[in-house]
C-alpha cells in the first residue's frame, strides 16, 4: 500500500473513516464477465451515438429541410438523433464506476485522495492533452483550407452549438479546458463542443467524495472545515444546472447501493426485469426524442433514471456470452472516451477538405459516404487512444511511483 499523504489528504484513520456511512460498508456487486461484457457495450455504443449524432448534423441536410423523406430516411434520421441522450447515459455510469471504486476501496480499508485523483486525472488528461493539441491542429489546417469559405469564421450549425470556431481558438479556452473549465469561464476549446459534458464530469469527481466525507462528520471538526467550503465552493462553481446534472449522475450511485442491498436470487426475475427496464428506457428515448417529457421534468431526469433502472438490470445479468461479443464489446470501450473527445475537430477538418460547405441529401451515395466518414472516424480516434488510453495503467503506476519517490526525498530532507 502505498503510503498516504499528510493532513488534508488523508487524515488518521480514527479521525477520518466511513464508519458512520453504513451503506458504504456494503461490498459493491461483484462484476461478471458477462457484466462486464454488457457494460463496456454499451460505453461503446454510447460513444458512437455521439458520434454517428454528429456526422448527420454536420455532413447532412437537416432533417426539416428534407423534401417527402422516406421511411428508411426517417428511420435513420431518428437512431442518428440521441447524442444528447448518450451523454446522460454516460453521466449514469460515472456515477456508477466512480461509487463502485470509492466503496471497492473502502472496503479494503486503502481509500486516500491521492490515490484517487491520481486516477481521476490520468484518466482524464491522458485523452483530454492530446485531444486538445489535435484539436487545435485539425482546427488550424482546416481553417487555413477553407479561408473562401469562411467556414471556421462563421456559426456552426446550431443543434451542434453554434459557436464560432475561430473565437474559441485562444490560448485562454485552450488553458481553461485544461482547468475543465470550459462553459463557466471559457467556451469549449475551438470546434470541440463535445468537451462541455467533461466539466460536469470533472467536477463531480470531486464533488462526490467531498460529500460523502463531509457527511460522515458527526460534529464540526477539521474535516468538516476543509470539506463544507470545499463543497460550497464546487457548488458554486458549476451552478445550479449542472449540479441538476449531478443528480443525475447519482443515479449511477443508487444503482450501486440498491445492488449491494438488494439482490434477485431467481434467475427468471433477473432476465424479467432486465427486459422491462429495457422497454421502459427504449420508451424514454423516444419520448425524449419527439420532446414528450419537456412538461415532466426534463428528458434528461427521464432518460437518466430509465438508464439507471436498466443498469440494475444489467448488473445482476451473469448469462454466459460469446467470446466475439466480449472481444468487440471490449474493443469498443477501450476507446469510447477517446473517440468522444477527438472526434469532433477532426469531423469539422473532413468538412474543409471537402471544399466549399453543402450538406448532403440522404441518398444512397452520400450515406455511403457518411458512413466512411464514420469508419475513418473511428479507426483514427482507436489509433490515437492506442498510444494514449490504452497506457493509462502504466501512466498511474509511474505517477505514484514518482510521488512515494518524492515523498521519501522530502521526509529523508526533514528528517536530516
Amino acid at each position: 500500500m502505498l503510503r498516504s499523504l499528510p493532513e488534508v489528504t488523508q487524515l488518521p484513520a480514527s479521525r477520518f473513516s466511513f464508519a458512520q456511512l453504513r451503506w458504504l460498508s456494503l461490498p459493491p456487486p461483484p462484476l461478471q464477465p458477462a457484466t462486464s461484457a454488457h457494460l463496456d457495450m454499451i460505453r461503446g455504443l454510447a460513444a458512437c451515438a455521439v458520434m454517428c449524432g454528429h456526422v448527420r448534423g454536420l455532413f447532412f441536410v437537416d432533417y426539416s429541410n428534407l423534401q417527402a423523406p422516406t421511411q428508411m430516411t426517417k428511420l435513420l434520421y431518428a437512431i442518428t438523433g440521441f447524442g444528447h441522450e448518450s451523454v446522460m447515459v454516460f453521466f449514469v455510469l460515472s456515477g456508477f464506476f466512480i461509487s463502485t471504486a470509492i466503496s471497492k476501496r473502502y472496503v479494503k480499508g486503502d481509500w486516500a485522495w491521492r490515490d484517487y485523483l491520481i486516477d481521476r486525472f490520468v484518466r482524464l488528461y491522458i485523452v483530454l492533452i492530446p485531444g486538445l493539441l489535435l484539436g487545435a491542429l485539425w482546427d488550424g489546417s482546416g481553417s487555413a483550407l477553407s479561408l473562401s469559405s469562411g467556414f471556421y469564421s462563421h456559426p456552426l450549425p446550431a443543434a451542434l452549438g453554434g459557436q464560432v470556431v475561430m473565437d474559441a481558438l485562444t490560448p485562454r479556452d485552450f488553458f481553461g479546458n485544461l482547468l475543465f473549465l470550459q462553459t463557466i469561464y471559457c467556451a469549449p476549446f475551438g470546434s470541440n463542443g463535445p468537451l462541455w459534458s467533461l466539466t460536469n464530469e470533472f467536477w463531480y469527481y470531486i464533488l462526490f467524495p467531498t460529500l460523502v466525507l463531509l457527511l460522515n462528520r458527526k460534529f464540526i471538526s477539521r474535516a468538516t472545515l476543509i470539506y463544507l467550503p470545499l463543497a460550497g465552493f464546487v457548488s458554486w462553481l458549476i451552478g445550479m444546472t449542472r449540479l441538476q446534472g449531478f443528480l443525475i449522475w447519482l443515479f449511477g450511485v443508487a444503482v450501486v447501493l440498491a445492488s449491494s442491498s438488494l439482490r434477485f436470487r431467481r434467475r427468471s426475475l433477473r432476465v424479467a426485469y432486465a427486459l422491462a427496464s429495457a422497454i421502459l428506457f427504449g420508451v424514454c428515448l423516444v419520448l425524449a426524442r419527439i420532446r414528450k417529457l419537456d412538461s415532466l421534468g426534463g428528458s434528461d431526469w427521464w432518460v437518466g433514471l430509465s438508464f439507471a433502472l436498466l443498469l440494475y438490470g444489467v448488473v445482476h445479468l451473469d448469462f454466459g456470452v460469446s467470446a466475439p461479443y466480449r472481444q468487440i464489446a471490449h474493443g469498443l470501450a477501450g476507446f469510447s472516451y477517446s473517440l468522444y473527445v477527438l472526434h469532433f475537430p477532426f469531423l469539422v477538418f473532413l468538412i474543409a477538405c471537402f471544399g466549399s460547405y453543402a450538406p448532403w441529401s440522404p441518398d444512397f451515395f452520400h450515406l455511403a459516404l457518411g458512413a466512411s466518414v464514420g469508419v475513418l472516424t473511428m479507426v483514427y480516434a482507436g489509433t490515437v487512444a492506442a498510444v494514449t488510453e490504452g497506457h493509462s495503467y502504466k501512466v498511474r503506476a509511474w505517477l505514484r511511483r514518482s510521488i512515494v519517490s518524492f515523498e521519501g526525498r522530502l521526509l529523508s530532507k526533514t528528517l536530516t
